[in-house]
């Protein structure tokens, strides 16, 4: 039984394996059609430069090869090479240090949020759950409505507003001791952006886990339990929560990602040093190895994460891998 169960589980791990490396080639391929499917190149967005600067320079970054041979390079360059290539508008500007300086700072609000959003999404959830239909009830869900319908970006520029710029500007509040509307290097500078992007976080695990709440609070093992005469603390913690926060775990993969890399508008708004602004100026700028190299670093971390969470699912759950 212990062999089937090992092959059974190896073979789980590689159909996971294989699918993660299919998905990251097809995210690669199809990034660098639609890159070259724009009008333009990133020599075309720079200013008016003479024809032999333009050639000297085509040539040093291969625009002037076959589209079929810039991709073929440009694959066995990064997936058998770990390499980016250089940034066209940054001179010796590579693109894996690009991330390696500036993905901490988006990595470091993400993780905030995670924690925070989860935490408070949790709690929530189990509150409203417990007075369901009551007015704490309405106004959680009114607040993961407004949540979900207002933009990341509008929000982040509300928080900046009324947190930082109303109480230093209109309140004189001492700047020192205050969150600063824009800068890093600082606890305070991850709090505001931090706290924006755990607010979908926030909606999220409220909607879903007051769902698994009021799901398990009609289950069998929950009367049960009533029936034997159990307390209200011990049927709530040792029955509802438990099992109710057990599917959470497929979510703190996705979630974790998404803090991670939605953070890029947020990053903007508030002057964080991160991968935001090198994103967005690749796309404007089309620089295509930074726009490849950040869109394919963000789906391998996806799929990274997800496979991870596969394989922990495999682990606790063995119908999954034998299924």
């Amino acid at each position: 039984m212990s062999n089937v169960l090992t092959w059974g589980f190896l073979r789980y791990i590689g159909q996971r394996l294989a699918m993660a490396i299919v998905t990251l080639w097809a995210l690669a391929t199809m990034t660098f059609v639609f890159m070259r499917a724009v009008p333009g190149d990133p020599l075309t967005r720079t200013k008016e430069i003479p024809a032999a600067v333009r050639a000297n320079l085509e040539q040093r970054y291969g625009l002037n090869k076959p589209l079929w041979k810039q991709y073929i390079i440009q694959m066995d360059r990064m997936f058998l090479h770990a390499d980016f290539g250089e940034s066209f508008r940054t001179v010796d500007r590579s693109v894996n240090r690009m991330i390696i300086e500036n993905f901490p700072a988006s990595a470091t609000i993400g993780i905030f949020a995670m924690i925070f959003g989860t935490i408070t999404g949790l709690g929530l959830g189990i509150i409203a759950a417990l007075y369901r239909n009551s007015a704490i009830d309405r106004a959680a869900m009114l607040l993961c409505v407004v949540g979900i319908a207002i933009p990341s970006a509008l929000i982040a520029y509300v928080v900046q507003y009324f947190l930082a710029v109303f109480p230093l500007v209109k309140l004189h509040v001492n700047q020192d001791y205050w969150f600063r509307p824009v800068g890093w290097g600082q606890f305070r500078d991850v709090i505001l952006p931090g706290f924006t992007l755990s607010l979908g976080i926030i909606t999220m695990m409220t909607r879903y886990m007051r769902s698994q709440m009021v799901d398990v609070a009609f289950a069998e093992f929950v009367r049960t339990a009533r029936a034997k005469g159990a307390s209200t603390f011990r049927v709530i913690t040792l029955h509802q929560i438990r099992n109710a926060i057990l599917p959470v775990v497929s979510l703190l993969g996705p979630i974790f990602v998404g803090a991670i890399s939605g953070s890029l508008l947020i990053e903007n708004v508030f002057g964080v040093p991160g991968l935001g602004a090198a994103y967005f100026n690749s796309i404007s700028n089309s620089d295509y190895n930074v726009l490849m190299g950040l869109t394919v670093f963000y789906g391998g971390f996806f799929i990274v994460i997800n496979l991870i969470t596969d394989i922990v699912y495999g682990l606790i759950d063995p119908r999954i891998r034998f299924g």
